[in-house]
């Protein structure tokens, strides 16, 4: 025993007022990083419509936003709910001015938000999987499966309803659901349902475009190619930020870890406290990639800084074109989506066939491809 009473080996078990600080600061830089990347887009798509009245808002786009606005909610609640913990919590000791009170304020948000980012992301891999799969137009879609999509969502707030009214959050090692059995229903079930369909619908994905790849037009391969990273980089993202929170709740929940055993877990919060909160930091660069791509192609001696900025606020996105290749005559130009992403998940867009590259970044590209038929 140590002179003030208490255990050493639990003294080296529990975490230091510095290595709470730590975790603090690195959720609030993470956190703060995604609150910005997930307005990006926001602004990013909101612009594009604004300026370019011919521009309508797609499925594609209505997901990205409910995603992103999800995620910025989320991504408070992670900054915030450290200063809203009550103190005899036991979770945390540094920065904690809560009380009960807040604590269910905490538990609620904790419930609605990140829980609702993770589940848009389980609706952006279907989205790819049905665009993928049917190859219908996108009314197609809009009428028969977005809707429901987004419905599904309402999950997550009429749980944290129930939660609160249902006494549901409780001050534990933290405020959110203390039993464990419910936290598995209404928040584990979805998460896992979400880890599962991602890994199912990209197999599938890369399945069906890998055997069209085969058979395809060089230019509409590439499009598939840039369709499929910028999927995969989705999915990969997605378990970067979440693994980690899921590994310590799992080991909270399945095998005893308590906030006296935090010390010996110290890098998987370290590494909790990066990740967790930057989703939407990984996903304005993943959103605008394929506006990177023409703006680099189109300026190829300009700065990364120059050509990252175009990519962000510059809403005429120049488009890709390819020598040699002879787009069929009912395709439609890529140019004619306005926002390259919608080309990339539509297999009747293809990029114009053209000897050069266009030079100018800020000339419009909604021509019909060469040799098209308007008609």
């Amino acid at each position: 025993m140590t002179m003030d009473g208490q255990d050493p080996q639990m003294a080296n078990d529990v975490l230091s007022g510095g290595q709470e600080i730590v975790l603090h600061v690195l959720t609030i830089c993470s956190a703060s990083l995604s609150v910005i990347g997930s307005s990006a887009i926001m602004f990013k798509i909101l612009q594009e419509i604004a300026q370019n009245r011919s521009r309508f808002m797609t499925p594609y786009d209505r997901i990205i936003l409910g995603l992103s606005t999800c995620d910025i909610m989320a991504t408070i609640t992670y900054a915030i709910d450290q200063f809203l913990l009550p103190s005899e919590s036991g979770k945390w000791s540094v920065w904690t001015f809560g009380s009960p009170t807040t604590c269910q304020a905490v538990g609620f948000l904790t419930q609605l938000a990140p829980l609702w980012a993770i589940w848009y992301n389980c609706i952006l891999s279907y989205y790819f999987l049905l665009r993928v799969l049917s190859q219908k137009k996108r009314i197609f879609f809009v009428q028969k499966y977005e809707l429901w999509m987004h419905l599904s969502g309402l999950y997550f707030p009429i749980t944290a309803i129930i939660g609160y009214f249902g006494n549901w959050y409780e001050v534990g090692s933290g405020c959110w659901i203390s039993d464990p059995t419910i936290k598995w229903i209404v928040a584990g079930i979805p998460t896992l349902f979400t880890y599962l369909s991602l890994i199912f619908n990209n197999m599938v994905i890369y399945a069906v475009l890998r055997k069209s790849l085969r058979s395809s037009e060089p230019a509409q391969k590439r499009l598939m190619r840039e369709a499929t990273t910028l999927m995969f980089l989705y999915v990969g993202c997605f378990f970067v930020t979440i693994s980690p929170q899921l590994v310590l709740h799992i080991l909270e929940d399945f095998f005893d870890y308590t906030n006296n055993d935090y010390g010996n877990i110290y890098p998987l919060l370290v590494l909790s406290a990066m990740t967790m909160p930057l989703q939407g930091f990984f996903n304005v660069f993943i959103y605008i990639k394929p506006a990177y791509t023409r703006f680099r192609a189109a300026d190829p001696n300009k700065s990364i800084y120059f050509v990252l900025r175009q990519a962000l606020f510059n809403p005429k996105v120049p488009q890709l074109t390819f020598l040699g290749d002879q787009s069929a005559a009912s395709a439609i130009a890529e140019g004619d989506a306005v926002n390259p992403n919608q080309a990339l998940f539509n297999s009747n867009f293809r990029p114009n066939s053209s000897s050069t590259i266009p030079a100018s970044s800020s000339d419009p590209c909604n021509t019909i491809a060469e040799g098209s038929n308007a008609a």
